[in-house]
């Protein structure tokens, strides 16, 4: 999937957080964004995951050369973030088959649970899960699903070291697959993608590599 945004800015109350941004993602491609803490990383993300709409500019979406609904956006894309919430009383098993009642993935059930290391965990209630266990599981939802947009946020809080291995080899799978965006200040989250965005203020976007 192409994203396309054309001069997005995004103001809370009389603040802007980001201004008079455009930038065109190419289908299938990877970039990480990057920026000090304020410059509005997350805030792009959820505008381009549709979370929130933009103040001035807009957004476009292109498949296939064609012009792609924003409304069937949410279905067409795996996003894990911080913000993104678990349903806590469910099982790990419970939360794996809801969740793709609703998206299509290449994988069963035990496929997934097996590549997440989750084994020993299927029937564990998500409220127990440790901090890591839930953040690996968010991005097990959103990197096993089919999607034409994969978003990462902060994709490595509260990971381990083994699970920041498991995090890089799973997403390395998926490099040209689709089109992902990362978002985060830890290299080791994103080294692995040759394009980098720098939001280093507000209103300023910087290409770092291309």
């Amino acid at each position: 999937m192409r994203v396309k945004l054309n001069k997005v800015g995004k103001r809370f109350n009389k603040e802007w957080i980001l201004k008079n941004l455009s930038l065109d993602i190419p289908s299938q491609s990877s970039l990480s964004i990057t920026g000090a803490n304020g410059s509005g990383k997350s805030t792009l993300i959820k505008l381009i995951a549709t979370y929130m709409e933009p103040t001035s500019g807009n957004l476009q979406y292109f498949e296939n050369k064609k012009d792609y609904p924003i409304e069937n956006i949410p279905q067409s894309i795996g996003l894990a973030a911080p913000y993104v919430d678990l349903i806590e009383e469910f099982s790990l098993k419970e939360h794996v088959e809801f969740h793709f009642k609703f998206r299509s993935t290449p994988f069963s059930l035990d496929e997934i649970i097996t590549r997440t290391n989750f084994q020993f965990s299927i029937d564990k209630k998500v409220k127990d899960f440790s901090s890591g266990m839930k953040q690996r599981l968010k991005l097990a939802l959103a990197i096993h699903a089919e999607n034409k947009l994969l978003i990462l946020d902060e994709p490595t809080s509260n990971l381990d070291q083994e699970g920041i291995e498991w995090y890089r080899d799973q997403i390395l799978q998926k490099i040209g697959t689709c089109t992902i965006i990362v978002a985060s200040n830890q290299r080791h989250e994103y080294d692995f993608i040759p394009k980098t965005i720098n939001l280093s203020n507000k209103h300023k976007m910087y290409i770092e590599s291309i």
